[in-house]
């Protein structure tokens, strides 16, 4: 079980004794009523440094103070119900726990132009993730209005500073939603998107990535390149995203479509159903695109931040090896005020006639 809640989380029941020692925190999930469960604790705890922290799982019930007794002389730092350990587990293990802001991060943040959306914003996407993790129904009321406090506050002080604000102030996962919904925020202004079609899109954009609630924060936050291993958890979001709003929330099917496909790719190489050109619906192409512009101008202690030049560039290379739409690459262009070469959007259909004459 280790892996599934985080790199440094073991389980003890079936382990690998040369794991054991780097483990930063070990969890003991056996029967404690049994004297060979107890007996294999013993044994594997002679493999863990003193001062790790050791978690023991137990039953409520009438043995539970026994039960706890007994893990306390097996060297527990700390018991869980087992019936709420999961969920607890995940919660430590998420990009949710986030570091609550001093009185004077909140003011300044209050002060920054676009701020006080981009905290309500955030606020909505820590309930949403929470209520992921507990398997608890979402408030769309909440989101709709947390979409529109941003679609209204980009209005105001114009999509790159309510980007910088973002940048400035947010953290990780929670930036990138954030900056994602910024994004959406500036196309919808740029395209003059009637009221239906921008509400679908902030609300998408919003929820496309609270699937990640369920993706443990040292896969999210690792610096380096990740290994298959690591991809292959990431790409469980659109699907942990989609599944929990289908259950919970009161969502237009065109959002849920948006928040499962959003990495699919025109080509059919993306994630996590395969999809392919005209399978692609229009609503999921506009959040793709806000999606990648959005990682490339993030900030990242590992990673170039690019201007919005930079990272419309990395979108037409996009489009010209048919992984995104190339219609809202231009639109979100012209959104941030970015000036395409008069020879691009005629390149774009040069390369899509001589694919399609095949």
């Amino acid at each position: 079980m280790a892996g599934a809640l985080g790199a440094r989380v073991l389980v003890v029941g079936t382990f690998s004794p040369e794991e054991l020692p780097d483990a930063g925190e070990v969890i003991v999930d056996v029967d404690l009523r049994d004297m060979r469960s107890i007996d294999l604790v013993k044994h594997a705890l002679d493999y863990v440094p003193g001062g790790r922290a050791r978690t023991f799982l137990i039953d409520d019930g009438s043995s539970e103070r026994l039960l706890r007794v007994q893990a306390n002389a097996l060297g527990a730092t700390r018991h869980l119900l087992r019936k709420h350990a999961l969920a607890q587990l995940l919660r430590e293990c998420s990009v949710v726990e986030r570091h609550k802001r001093s009185a004077r991060e909140i003011a300044q943040l209050a002060a920054a132009p676009g701020g006080i959306s981009s905290a309500r914003a955030e606020d909505s996407l820590a309930e949403l993730f929470h209520g992921l993790l507990s398997n608890q129904p979402m408030s769309l009321r909440g989101v709709s209005a947390a979409a529109a406090g941003v679609l209204a506050s980009v209005g105001e002080v114009g999509p790159a500073q309510w980007l910088e604000t973002v940048r400035a102030h947010h953290e990780g996962t929670f930036q990138h939603c954030l900056l994602v919904t910024g994004v959406a925020a500036g196309f919808v202004r740029g395209a003059r998107l009637g009221a239906t079609q921008a509400g679908a899109l902030m609300n998408a954009a919003l929820l496309h990535d609270i699937g990640k609630a369920v993706i443990p924060k040292y896969i999210l936050d690792k610096p380096g390149k990740l290994t298959p291993e690591e991809f292959g958890v990431i790409r469980q979001h659109p699907v942990a995203g989609h599944d929990y709003l289908k259950r919970h929330g009161s969502v237009l099917p065109g959002i849920l479509d948006a928040v499962r496909h959003h990495h699919e790719a025109l080509d059919g190489s993306g994630y996590p159903d395969g999809l392919k050109g005209e399978a692609i619906a229009p609503l999921t192409r506009i959040l793709t695109v806000c999606d990648v512009f959005a990682a490339l101008v993030e900030t990242r202690p590992y990673k170039t931040t690019r201007t919005p030049t930079e990272a419309v560039e990395v979108l037409i290379d996009m489009t010209l090896t048919s992984k995104i739409d190339y219609a809202p690459v231009r639109m979100l262009a012209s959104s941030f005020g970015v000036v395409l070469p008069a020879t691009v959007g005629g390149l774009v259909q040069q390369v899509a006639g001589v694919r399609a004459r095949g």
